[in-house]
């Protein structure tokens, strides 16, 4: 036991100190009698009683996340414990992003380095607070972080069947996210060479699996609503967030979001009809109202770049305690001054990584999807930092890589 202690103090160390952390937030902000939900929670709610009860596909929210959602129906309990199963996942992906952040950067950093950086993770406050919601961040962001891991063991090691595993996990991400669907893409160009051995592998069932179900969700939708495609989100996201934006920029109106004329119109249409409307409604905004596109893809940007998180916001003083306000402004203070500081940093470090002429292969990756996970975060508004957390682990990693490599180079004897 003492030997076991010995070799994973830092991993216990950052458990320890996250379960402190933990209920400490719990206890402080009253987060055992907090009853406010997002609106996306219904969502998700409703989608895991149609895939369990009625044997249906959400137009939204697609299969991998209503099954997992759905798995206290599946064992015959009630609904309510959908809630409270959703906040078992999410906390138990929160520990394991946390030990994960730590296992990567060990792996090119002092133990000492990478347990500050997973303990720089343990206090980012959007990123503990969205676990006490039913959402589908916590749950990706591991996932994603995963791939990461296994993408760098497989760098290191060259076993293809940790590639595949990474790949196949991606795959499934995709009907967790619908959008992470470009970063499959981007990983299979990456490791191009590796085809062959991807698919001729032993370990090849993996991939074919995950496409199988993605392939199932996408027949799916097209019998049940008429596309083939993983989820009508981004159809309902792009015409309600930034397209009606761009249109207030055009008619000089105030943008109100869920609200208007033109949100009504869309929420009426089925599901087939708004991904029609949504396209038509993008290519006309593409030819006539170019300008306060791009306008309103920036706002929506610095908006989701600056704001604070929305998880804190939300809870309110139940028991009527003194320092309960206090403590809240405090820590939207801080989550609001992460959002800030991780986007600057990620972008700038992303950036600075990729116009480098030598770069490590899982770095490059990193950067991409950072910089493709803040692009693809304009579409939508007002979310507070929701859409950014997804990468601060990416961003921390990342930061871990660049001090590594300063210190290194200037501790590196003067060359004769």
């Amino acid at each position: 036991m003492r030997l076991t202690f010995q070799n994973y103090k830092f991993q216990f160390f950052l458990l320890g100190i996250a379960s402190i952390w933990l209920f400490l937030v719990i206890f402080l902000l009253q987060i055992n009698k907090q009853v406010l939900l997002f609106g996306d929670s219904r969502s998700y709610f409703f989608a895991a009683q149609e895939l369990i009860f009625q044997h249906k596909l959400n137009s939204h929210r697609p299969i991998v996340i209503s099954f997992i959602n759905g798995i206290p129906l599946l064992l015959g309990l009630n609904k309510g414990y959908i809630f409270i199963w959703s906040l078992i996942i999410n906390l138990f992906c929160w520990f394991t992003t946390i030990l994960l952040i730590y296992s990567i950067v060990k792996e090119f950093a002092s133990n000492k380095i990478a347990f500050i950086i997973a303990l720089l993770y343990v206090f980012c406050i959007g990123n503990l607070f969205i676990t006490f919601h039913l959402l589908s961040e916590s749950i990706f962001i591991a996932l994603l972080v995963f791939v990461i891991y296994l993408i760098q063991r497989y760098l290191n090691t060259k076993k293809i069947a940790l590639l595949i595993v990474s790949i196949a996990t991606l795959v499934l991400s995709i009907m967790i996210k619908p959008l992470v669907s470009v970063l499959v893409l981007l990983l299979t160009l990456f490791f191009i060479k590796e085809w062959k051995k991807l698919f001729f592998s032993k370990f090849s069932i993996f991939i074919f699996i995950s496409l199988f179900i993605l392939f199932f969700q996408m027949f799916g939708l097209k019998k049940q609503y008429g596309n083939y495609t993983v989820s009508y989100i981004d159809s309902f996201t792009y015409y309600n967030y930034i397209g009606t934006r761009a249109n207030c920029l055009k008619d000089n109106t105030e943008f109100l979001q869920g609200k208007g004329e033109r949100y009504y119109y869309f929420s009426n249409l089925s599901d087939f009809e708004q991904k029609k409307v949504a396209y038509i409604d993008l290519m006309q905004q593409i030819k006539f109202n170019k300008i306060n596109l791009i306008k309103a893809y920036f706002i929506n940007l610095f908006i989701n770049s600056t704001k604070a998180s929305t998880a804190v916001f939300m809870c309110e003083n139940i028991d009527t305690t003194s320092y309960f306000e206090g403590i809240k402004f405090f820590l939207k203070a801080v989550s609001k001054i992460q959002n800030c500081i991780f986007t600057c940093l990620g972008i700038l470090m992303s950036i600075y990584f990729l116009i480098k002429k030598r770069i490590k292969l899982l770095i490059k990756i990193i950067s991409f999807v950072i910089l493709y996970v803040v692009a693809i975060s304009a579409i939508s508004s007002d979310q507070g930092d929701r859409f950014h957390i997804v990468i601060y682990p990416l961003i921390l990693i990342l930061t871990a890589n660049f001090l590594h490599n300063k210190t290194k180079h200037s501790f590196e004897p003067l060359q004769k």
